[in-house]
This record gives C-alpha cells, structure tokens and sequence, in this order.
C-alpha cells in the first residue's frame, strides 16, 4: 500500500540575494515556512511501523535556525534563493533514506501572500 506523509517546519534566517538588483539584494529576514511530503511503500515500514521519522525535518531545519555564520549566503555557500533552499533540503533529506520519494515547498513569506517554491519526485 502506498503511503504519503506530510509534515512541516519553520526557521528564521537572513540572507540577501547575490546578482538580483531589487530589494532582496539587501541583507533581509524571512520565517521560512517549510512542507514536506514523503511518499513510500508500506513494504518499507521498520519494526516499530514508521516509514519516516518526522523528526528528521526538525533536525535539519535546526542548522538553518538562525545560524552561527550568520547570513544564510555565509552557511549555504550558495545563493539562497527559495529555489536553491528547497533542493538543498530535498538533497538532504534524500539522504536519509533514498529509496523514498520527497517533494519539499519552502515559502519565503506567508503573510500577506503565499509564495513557495517547490521541487522533488512526484
């Protein structure tokens, strides 16, 4: 039987947007909102009946809380653009456990608007 899980997190991070002339070109925060759906077999449960600890999503949010180097840029290494944080999760999440399927959507903003970005395998 096929199983879909869902769950979702938040950070708090800055960042600026390198090569971008708007106003994400200034240092700015945002409370990232982050969802996450894993989708598997019941065949891949483990012994205690999880496809997939929720709490993996929390643990990697954790280094992207308000981080130690600062700027997002200064962790990441990359520009964090909603579309380089989303695959930066995907990529890691994957590593959890590869032979699930992943989608993550991260907004940037949820009030006034919703704007998300979102990557993965289905």
């Amino acid at each position: 039987m096929e199983l879909i899980l869902h769950t979702e997190g938040w950070f708090d991070a800055a960042h600026h947007l390198e090569n971008y002339e708007g106003k994400c070109k200034n240092i700015h925060g945002h409370t990232y909102k982050v969802e996450v759906w894993i989708k598997g077999d019941s065949s891949q449960l483990d012994k205690a009946g999880i496809l997939w600890d929720f709490g993996n999503l929390t643990n990697k949010l954790k280094d992207l809380d308000h981080p130690k180097e600062g700027e997002l840029n200064n962790l990441l290494g990359i520009n964090p653009t909603a579309e380089n944080i989303s695959m930066i999760l995907f990529y890691g999440l994957n590593k959890i456990n590869p032979n699930l399927k992943y989608k993550v959507r991260v907004y940037e903003q949820i009030q006034p608007k919703e704007c998300w970005c979102e990557c993965g395998d289905f």
